[in-house]
């Protein structure tokens, strides 16, 4: 049933989940109702949406990163905002979506930093590039669900989405150039960890008026190279290891 509201980015109603749970509508009823009373589902009009309860117990899904990593990468995370001044994150790919593990920012970006608490699409955000070009059997998966159109600058084709990511794998950074949220751009660079494992990736979001993405780049990649080596690895090749 959650899988339902996914599809149908957390509001449908009765008949639209019943059609994407491919269950009796007296099933999908019923579930709802569950879900309801557990206040993870509330009702506006003939719409039901989940609600901010899902967000908490999706920080309680073990993620595939230590803490020991995490404590090692906090003095990279606080140096590149101590440098760029807007909201620093590190992500690490969850399924088919990226999660913000660790962040920093200050409170001209708080706004969004609420954002970045839930999960980040992976073919029109700076990390989320990253990340699926470090795993590319994601890529047909992706685009058979469909490349969803956050914003008139989003990729929405797989031929783009992989000439994107051929630049990704050839330079060691991806871009977000208002793909995900009109109005804001980002800059990402991974993060390897011990026997050339991708770990993650660094990133910095900011608007478009105050940050240019092409003006930071060179930061940010220095920044995932200096937690690269705080994690005891020499950066690979990136063309190399980013291809599988």
């Amino acid at each position: 049933m959650l899988q339902a509201f996914g599809a149908c980015d957390g509001a449908a109603s009765l008949t639209e989940l019943t059609r994407h749970a491919d269950l009796p509508k007296s099933t999908v009823h019923r579930m709802v109702g569950f879900l309801r009373a557990e206040g993870l589902v509330e009702m506006t009009g003939n719409k039901f949406l989940l609600t901010p309860k899902i967000t908490e117990l999706s920080t309680a899904v073990p993620l595939d990163i230590s803490d020991h990593t995490r404590e090692r990468l906090l003095p990279v995370i606080a140096d590149l905002y101590e440098t760029t001044r807007e909201a620093v994150q590190l992500s690490i790919l969850c399924g088919t979506r990226a999660r913000v593990v660790e962040r920093l920012h200050g409170r001209q970006s708080s706004e969004l930093a609420t954002r970045l608490r839930g999960p980040l699409p992976l073919h029109c955000t700076a990390p989320g590039k990253i990340l699926l070009a470090g795993a590319p059997s994601l890529f047909s998966v992706l685009c058979a669900q469909g490349l969803e159109a956050l914003t008139p600058a989003t990729i929405t084709t797989g031929e783009m989405l992989q000439s994107a990511l051929t630049g990704v794998r050839k330079y060691g950074i991806a871009f977000d150039r208002s793909e995900w949220l009109p109005g804001f751009t980002g800059v990402a660079a991974p993060v390897w960890g011990p026997g050339l494992t991708l770990i993650g990736t660094i990133s910095v979001f900011g608007p478009v008026h105050r940050l240019t993405p092409d003006a930071i780049a060179r930061r940010v990649h220095h920044a995932a190279e200096t937690a690269t080596r705080e994690l005891h690895s020499a950066p690979p090749s990136l063309g190399h290891q980013l291809t599988g």
